[in-house]
């Protein structure tokens, strides 16, 4: 197994680690769902995947093409290809079963995935500093709405399992300026029953600022 600094993992996981396990559970889901949960829930997945790739496109690649060119260039052909093949299934004309469709999306996102987990991420440990890596995962807030946090930190926590929930929230609890951290607190908490809730401030004592 390879072994990372841990600074630098916490700082660029969330990003190149999480948030990738809560899209493959959330697509899997889906599909194994049905048309009805499909009708239901896809548009959301959607909306989280295009705006991932959007930050990832605006954000992090061209911090580490600056460093490292040609470090995300093979990012380029399946950022397309995915949000072409998701936006067709969102598509009121797409028209017929989805599952055929959904399962292609499924190969090509989770090979995505994997290679940005393989080659990208490695990359931004290389050429930044674990400072460097919190300061632009900092700006993520800058650039998402408050309308797209309130419906993307509940699917997160959601889709995740208990221990990644942990190290989510023990990195936002020291990524975020302390007067933000309630109200997205609010809004994990809206994404966890009672019980799962009160584990995970168990663990993260911080989060009882936010705590409903």
């Amino acid at each position: 197994m390879v072994r990372y600094d841990p600074e630098k993992y916490a700082a660029v996981a969330d990003n190149f680690v999480y948030v990738h396990r809560a899209l493959r559970r959330d697509l899997s889901r889906i599909i194994e769902g049905g048309a009805e949960l499909f009708e239901r829930d896809f548009p959301r997945f959607a909306r989280i995947l295009a705006k991932h790739t959007e930050l990832e496109d605006s954000l992090f690649f061209p911090a580490l093409e600056e460093r490292a060119p040609g470090s995300t260039t093979m990012t380029t052909a399946p950022h397309q290809e995915i949000e072409s093949l998701a936006a067709a299934l969102v598509a009121e004309d797409s028209g017929g079963d989805p599952s055929e469709r959904l399962r292609a999306l499924q190969e090509l996102l989770v090979a995505h995935l994997r290679e940005e987990e393989e080659l990208v991420m490695p990359a931004m440990m290389e050429h930044f500093e674990a400072a460097e890596i919190w300061a632009l995962d900092g700006r993520i807030m800058e650039l998402c709405p408050p309308e797209f946090m309130q419906e993307m930190l509940p699917w997160w926590f959601t889709h995740i399992d208990a221990e990644d929930r942990v190290a989510v929230a023990q990195n936002m609890a020291v990524g975020v300026p302390s007067e933000v951290l309630p109200v997205l607190c609010q809004w994990i908490s809206a994404g966890l029953d009672e019980a799962e809730w009160g584990a995970l401030v168990a663990r993260v004592p911080a989060l009882t600022s936010g705590a409903v």
